[in-house]
């Protein structure tokens, strides 16, 4: 790197304005002398970004893939219990069904005995009833 002197020396001026003193001096081959140690030290951050990019780049590829075998176990799961639920359920409402079909059928049958208590003790009345009506009917129309 060049002495601080010379780089101030850039900013001197020439001469005063108007004046031929002379062609200032041609700088342009310091430029580089003065910017390639500057630029070699970036080489080495370059090298070092580079790096940093391509393992933030695996970890990212890692933390994906993590991620996705995280979220088909929780999916796998997921539907397990789904499966599950469904199953208890369903079970649920059949075990409901079958009290409400005992019920029905328990009534059903009650409803039968009280029909069938009812006949019998309306049987006899009724036969009488039938028996008397034939026995009235005219002995040509039977």
């Amino acid at each position: 790197m060049p002495p601080l002197r010379d780089f101030l020396g850039r900013f001197r001026p020439a001469g005063s304005p108007g004046a031929a003193a002379g062609v200032p001096v041609d700088r342009s081959g310091e430029l580089p002398a003065e910017v390639t140690p500057v630029l070699a030290l970036l080489d080495d951050i370059q090298a070092a970004r580079e790096r940093l990019i391509t393992q933030a780049r695996a970890d990212a590829a890692q933390i994906v893939a993590t991620a996705r075998s995280e979220a088909a176990a929780i999916a796998t799961d997921a539907a397990q219990q789904a499966d599950a639920i469904r199953q208890q359920a369903a079970q649920r409402v059949l075990a409901t069904a079958r009290r409400q079909a005992s019920g029905a059928v328990t009534e059903a049958a009650q409803q039968a005995a009280q029909t069938h208590e009812l006949a019998r003790q309306r049987m006899p009345a009724l036969v009488g009833e039938a028996a008397d009506m034939i026995r009235q009917l005219p002995a040509g129309e039977l």
